[in-house]
């Protein structure tokens, strides 16, 4: 309960990211100086208990069926709520009207990715990225001169030489980490040394959802958003923005979709209320673009191996309650006769 209680608290100061990460995901909580369990320890712990005393210390008889079974309910729910946050993953989809997405971006991981018309040459969590650190490529010497997860812009201050692209015109530098991670806008500086053709070298910039990406020797070098491929694709086919009559004020998003696995292909709608869940993932309409020239959709995407416990514990929970009323109902009617 203290964890519950301090984690919903702090995602005021904290966002919802580090908040979860802090309180119900992680194995140690730090308060100050002292240790004491995250929430994943503090749910082991009690499933560990809880599974000691069903298996050893439970009344194994038809008179204690039903507590016997919501025991057993508790117990999965628990187990499900472990295996969500080992194997949970979020992420979301930028669907323009008309077009096709086949991979989940990640809320807060990002990678430097190089690439030339071949496909994927390297790439590198951002996260793990230091300044001064180096990327050797060929024949192109890459070093980090400054790196920053949430980035602002400004003039160029002088202190970099011989700047090429972006860089002519702005220098990135750090501000801290917005509540959401989410919302952060990485980039990076770079001393790029093409040791084939110094006319390559100097100081780029690069910044995700940039497409001005710096391109040397036929690679080019991005910083984007980590991706997950899905098995299937997603096509946006329309969508629609339902406003209260009268106002400019959403009452409900809708888009109508295009899946297709392989050489089947079927339309699906999701809506605020009414996911969308296929081989695993399921899909959440979380909101929309108004671009120039098209409407965008955003959907939230889950993946969750643990997704079919709670529904299975709840279940098994109701029998056993449901099943120890009518055995203390049976009871009460052979006391009364």
């Amino acid at each position: 309960m203290f964890l519950v209680v301090m984690g919903t608290i702090s995602q005021k100061e904290l966002g919802l990211y580090e908040a979860t990460s802090k309180y119900f995901s992680s194995i140690i909580l730090w308060l100050g100086p002292l240790p004491t369990p995250g929430g994943l320890t503090t749910i082991g712990i009690i499933f560990i208990a809880l599974t000691v005393k069903f298996i050893f210390y439970s009344p194994w008889n038809r008179k204690k069926a039903g507590t016997i079974l919501t025991h057993l309910g508790i117990l999965l729910l628990l187990l499900g709520g472990i295996i969500t946050a080992l194997s949970s993953k979020e992420g979301f989809m930028i669907i323009p009207e008309g077009s096709k997405v086949h991979a989940v971006s990640h809320y807060y991981d990002r990678v430097l990715d190089f690439k030339n018309e071949n496909g994927t040459l390297q790439t590198h969590n951002f996260h793990d990225l230091h300044k001064d650190d180096e990327i050797k490529l060929g024949d192109l010497k890459i070093k980090i001169l400054e790196k920053c997860d949430n980035c602002g812009a400004r003039a160029p201050s002088g202190i970099y030489q011989n700047l090429q692209g972006l860089a002519i015109n702005m220098e990135l530098y750090p501000l801290p980490d917005e509540k959401q991670k989410e919302a952060n806008f990485s980039g990076a500086i770079l001393s790029i040394t093409d040791l084939k053709n110094d006319k390559n070298s100097g100081t780029y910039i690069i910044m995700e959802d940039i497409p001005k990406n710096p391109k040397i020797n036929e690679t080019e070098i991005s910083l984007k958003r980590k991706e997950q491929t899905l098995p299937f694709s997603i096509t946006l086919k329309d969508f629609r923005k339902i406003d209260y009559p009268g106002t400019n004020k959403a009452r409900e998003y809708e888009s109508d979709l295009i899946i297709r696995d392989g050489g089947i292909s079927w339309p699906a709608t999701i809506s605020m209320n009414k996911p969308l869940r296929y081989k695993g993932y399921t899909f959440f309409q979380s909101s929309f673009e108004q671009r120039p020239d098209v409407e965008v959709t955003v959907l939230s995407v889950v993946q969750n191996t643990g997704r079919a416990f709670p529904y299975i514990s709840t279940f098994i929970i109701f029998l056993g309650l449901l099943t120890h009323l009518f055995i203390r109902l049976q009871s009460q009617k052979v006391r009364n006769v």
